[in-house]
């Protein structure tokens, strides 16, 4: 992770840099008050797959199955674990914790024009494109699966309903992540006591608003 985020902060400044250098909003700029604050915004991406990858190891028995050449291309996982998204502090805990260290290790790198650094929790079409490109986890999802989008649990991992669901997105620090967290939410209108005939669609919650 310390490697990580140094690797994306350095990206981020050069991206930054190179932006001012060849397309400076000056016009846009023009409308500030004097004393401009920076953000750097960062985010992260595939939340609910790495909770439930680290409580896996933790709580069941994780075997790492390699190649020919070493390298660990799937996981035997024998046991059952906690899964984000369930409102189980075992692993709800570990997704918290991820966040913080991740942002303490954000803020540790110098910013381009002293940004103030922030992170969000909020992929919300990228998330398949990453998990295209990502090999198998040891939570039992598969190479070239998506990730969940935002801070969602992985598709039908919440198995005790909406409030723990909403309740496991709820415990994510806020401080450490200002840039926003989002929980895509989808129900039917069975769930309010109507008829399930009609289909309510996606409800978006960014906490960063609330």
């Amino acid at each position: 992770m310390e490697w990580l985020a140094d690797v994306y902060v350095n990206t981020l400044n050069v991206i930054h840099y190179m932006h001012d250098k060849y397309c400076y909003e000056r016009a846009q700029m023009a409308l500030h008050d004097r004393d401009v604050r920076r953000y750097f915004a960062t985010g992260m991406a595939g939340l609910s797959v790495v909770a439930d990858s680290l409580s896996a190891i933790k709580y069941a028995t994780v075997k790492p199955i390699r190649d020919e050449d070493g390298i660990i291309v799937d996981f035997e996982t024998t046991g059952e674990f906690p899964k984000y998204g369930n409102d189980d502090d075992r692993v709800d805990q570990i997704a918290h914790d991820l966040v913080s260290k991740f942002m303490m290790m954000i803020r540790r790198h110098h910013t381009y024009r002293n940004g103030f650094p922030t992170m969000s929790v909020l992929t919300i079409t990228s998330n398949v494109t990453y998990g295209k490109a990502t090999g198998n986890t040891p939570d039992g999802r598969r190479k070239g699966q998506p990730f969940a989008p935002g801070a969602n649990p992985l598709h039908g991992r919440d198995t005790h309903g909406a409030v723990a669901s909403l309740s496991s997105v709820a415990k994510l620090p806020f401080n450490d992540s200002q840039d926003g967290i989002s929980n895509t939410f989808t129900i039917i209108p069975g769930a309010l006591g109507k008829e399930d005939q009609v289909f309510a669609g996606d409800i978006e919650v960014d906490l960063a608003k609330k």
